[in-house]
Protein backbone atom coordinates (compact mmCIF):
# COMPACT_ATOMS: atom_id res chain seq x y z
CA UNK A 1 0.00 0.00 0.00
CA UNK A 2 2.62 2.23 0.58
CA UNK A 3 4.79 1.66 -2.45
CA UNK A 4 1.50 2.14 -4.34
CA UNK A 5 1.27 5.88 -2.46
CA UNK A 6 4.94 7.22 -3.02
CA UNK A 7 4.09 6.05 -7.12
CA UNK A 8 0.90 8.77 -6.86
CA UNK A 9 2.97 11.01 -5.26
CA UNK A 10 5.77 10.53 -8.09
CA UNK A 11 3.31 10.63 -11.18
CA UNK A 12 1.79 13.83 -9.52
CA UNK A 13 5.33 15.63 -9.21
CA UNK A 14 6.19 14.21 -12.27
CA UNK A 15 3.34 15.45 -13.84
CA UNK A 16 3.29 19.18 -12.25
CA UNK A 17 6.94 19.32 -13.17
CA UNK A 18 6.09 19.03 -17.21
CA UNK A 19 2.73 21.18 -16.79
CA UNK A 20 5.27 24.02 -15.41
CA UNK A 21 7.98 23.09 -18.34
CA UNK A 22 5.27 23.56 -21.52
CA UNK A 23 4.12 26.75 -19.59
CA UNK A 24 7.52 28.06 -19.67
CA UNK A 25 7.99 27.10 -23.13
CA UNK A 26 4.55 28.90 -24.14
CA UNK A 27 5.09 31.92 -22.40
CA UNK A 28 9.06 32.13 -23.50
CA UNK A 29 10.52 32.48 -20.25
CA UNK A 30 13.48 34.73 -20.38
CA UNK A 31 16.99 34.37 -18.51
CA UNK A 32 20.23 36.74 -19.01
CA UNK A 33 22.11 34.65 -21.07
CA UNK A 34 24.21 36.97 -22.96
CA UNK A 35 27.91 38.22 -21.03
CA UNK A 36 26.17 41.94 -21.62
CA UNK A 37 23.38 41.33 -18.70
CA UNK A 38 25.42 39.39 -16.64
CA UNK A 39 28.30 41.87 -17.07
CA UNK A 40 25.57 44.96 -15.78
CA UNK A 41 24.36 42.58 -12.85
CA UNK A 42 28.03 42.03 -11.73
CA UNK A 43 28.56 46.16 -12.23
CA UNK A 44 25.32 46.55 -10.05
CA UNK A 45 26.45 44.11 -7.31
CA UNK A 46 29.71 45.92 -6.74
CA UNK A 47 28.52 49.03 -6.70
CA UNK A 48 26.01 47.70 -3.93
CA UNK A 49 28.86 45.98 -1.95
CA UNK A 50 30.47 49.22 -2.09
CA UNK A 51 27.44 51.00 -0.82
CA UNK A 52 26.98 48.65 2.06
CA UNK A 53 30.02 48.81 2.94
CA UNK A 54 29.91 52.95 3.58
CA UNK A 55 27.04 52.18 5.43
CA UNK A 56 29.15 50.59 8.26
CA UNK A 57 29.91 52.87 11.42
CA UNK A 58 33.06 51.79 13.57
CA UNK A 59 31.86 51.34 17.35
CA UNK A 60 33.10 53.03 20.28
CA UNK A 61 34.93 50.24 22.69
CA UNK A 62 33.14 49.73 25.69
CA UNK A 63 35.29 50.92 29.29
CA UNK A 64 34.34 47.43 29.94
CA UNK A 65 35.77 45.79 26.93
CA UNK A 66 38.64 43.41 27.38
CA UNK A 67 40.16 44.52 23.94
CA UNK A 68 40.27 47.92 22.45
CA UNK A 69 37.95 47.03 19.15
CA UNK A 70 34.85 46.73 19.23
CA UNK A 71 31.79 45.56 16.97
CA UNK A 72 30.96 47.94 14.10
CA UNK A 73 27.20 49.02 13.05
CA UNK A 74 25.57 49.52 9.95
CA UNK A 75 22.67 51.66 9.70
CA UNK A 76 19.29 49.76 8.76
CA UNK A 77 17.56 52.75 5.95
CA UNK A 78 21.52 53.36 4.57
CA UNK A 79 21.19 49.32 3.88
CA UNK A 80 17.72 49.28 2.45
CA UNK A 81 18.65 52.06 0.19
CA UNK A 82 21.74 50.69 -0.99
CA UNK A 83 19.57 47.21 -1.88
CA UNK A 84 16.94 49.19 -3.52
CA UNK A 85 19.32 50.63 -5.83
CA UNK A 86 20.79 47.41 -6.75
CA UNK A 87 17.72 45.85 -7.52
CA UNK A 88 16.27 49.27 -9.73
CA UNK A 89 19.76 48.88 -11.59
CA UNK A 90 19.87 45.25 -11.66
CA UNK A 91 16.22 45.44 -13.27
CA UNK A 92 17.84 48.23 -15.68
CA UNK A 93 19.84 45.34 -16.79
CA UNK A 94 17.19 43.22 -17.79
CA UNK A 95 15.29 45.45 -19.56
CA UNK A 96 17.84 46.69 -21.76
CA UNK A 97 19.24 43.07 -22.31
CA UNK A 98 20.05 42.11 -25.80
CA UNK A 99 17.86 38.68 -25.54
CA UNK A 100 14.47 40.72 -25.21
Amino acid sequence: MRAVRVGCILLILAGGIGAQSALAKSQGLRLAQTSTTTNCMMGCNATAATCQAACVVPGSPSSEAATTGSNATASGSCLMSCSTEQLNCQTNCARTSPSQ
